[in-house]
């Protein structure tokens, strides 16, 4: 009966979070902030300092910190992106001869006039953009719901950071104390598994993605690139999405280098060969010194999870899928290995001593 009440309160947990997945951004940040910095005032409480200060303190300092780094390169950063806004025209200008040459070559391949219009098509297609890019950010700053989200990420998130990491301890005390006797053991267990791959994922990724951001906009910066900065801000902020954040960025960094350059295979390698190089240095040794395991996800299912989550809940959804699909991955090797130790599946001991010994020999034979 007591499985049936677990099952039952996770199903209800699930539907509220989905239905009000349009207000969940501000308390999912809090939240992550509050396990992002329980460590640190764990260690303030051992020092002899009141849980309620100790939390105000490290809430304060955190935000703190991160207003200052935005006063810092906040300057740096405006100036990129009013330079952006009003080169785009040129940079989409620019980019004309290459699709007058590409449109050209298809039109001789395939026998249709394909190029007789290009120009117009350009300026449409140009003059469409920047107006849906102008219509979408008006539209944006005018919609109460996403004032309102920003609004509260901004001042809701600090709040519930704070409350929630006042009472961390009495939370999980709290929650530890319902599990019932027969299986408590158990359940610590996994909770001390998933914790650990939360806490590898949720730290490490912030050092990796800060530690990119930085590196992508430095290479770009060193090929001549046009709003480097901007750009490596950008990449270092969507390599939180595995994958497709990281291509993306590679993508509009680019084609930013087609409209500085126009086709010059020398300059926009340089640039593909920037992210190649951050990317190898992120693969061999940010990860995995960094995260590490920790994780243990196939990229397949991290690809999966990450579309899913955008599928059912948005960009919310998007930004807790591979830690929500971690979390998940620890519960459902527990119910693999149980399987397999109920039927006696695993393997022996003694088997895997003689394979790893036929494996030796064979090795050296060969």
């Amino acid at each position: 009966m007591n499985r049936w009440y677990w099952v039952g309160g996770v199903g209800v947990a699930a539907l509220l979070f989905y239905l009000t997945r349009g207000i969940l951004l501000p308390f999912l940040a809090g939240l992550a902030i509050a396990y992002f910095l329980d460590p640190v005032a764990d260690k303030l409480e051992a020092r002899k300092v009141p849980r309620s200060l100790a939390a105000a303190m490290v809430i304060s300092l955190f935000f703190l910190l991160i207003i200052a780094i935005l006063l810092a390169f906040w300057p740096v950063l405006q100036s990129q992106i009013v330079a952006a806004s009003n080169t785009l025209p040129k940079t989409l200008a620019n980019m004309r001869p290459w699709l007058n040459e590409m449109m050209l070559t298809l039109s001789e391949r395939f026998g249709s006039d394909l190029s007789t219009d290009v120009d117009g098509l350009v300026a449409n297609f140009s003059g469409e953009i920047l107006a849906k890019v102008r219509d979408a950010a008006t539209s944006a700053l005018k919609s109460g719901l996403a004032l309102f989200n920003l609004l509260s990420l901004a001042l809701i998130s600090p709040v519930v950071a704070f409350y929630l990491l006042r009472d961390w301890d009495r939370i999980v005390d709290k929650i530890d104390g319902w599990l019932p006797p027969a299986s408590g053991t158990t359940v610590r267990a996994l909770a001390t598994k998933v914790d650990t791959v939360l806490a590898g994922f949720v730290r490490g990724q912030l050092l990796v993605s800060t530690t990119m951001g930085v590196l992508y906009g430095v290479g770009w910066a060193l090929t001549g690139l046009d709003f480097a900065i901007v750009l490596g801000v950008l990449a270092g902020v969507l390599s939180f999405v595995p994958f497709v954040g990281a291509l993306f960025a590679a993508g509009v960094a680019v084609a930013m280098a087609f409209g500085q350059w126009g086709f010059d295979p020398l300059q926009i390698a340089l640039v593909a060969g920037a992210f190649l190089v951050v990317q190898t240095i992120e693969g061999a040794f940010l990860t995995p010194r960094l995260i590490g395991e920790r994780v243990g996800l196939h990229p397949v299912w991290v690809l999966f999870a990450v579309f899913a989550g955008g599928e059912v809940m948005g960009f919310v959804g998007v930004l807790i899928a591979v830690p929500a699909a971690a979390a998940i991955a620890v519960l459902v090797r527990f119910y693999i290995d149980q399987y397999l130790d109920h039927y006696d599946l695993q393997p022996k001991e003694d088997d895997v001593e003689v394979e790893k010994l036929t494996n030796e020999v064979t090795a050296e034979t060969s």
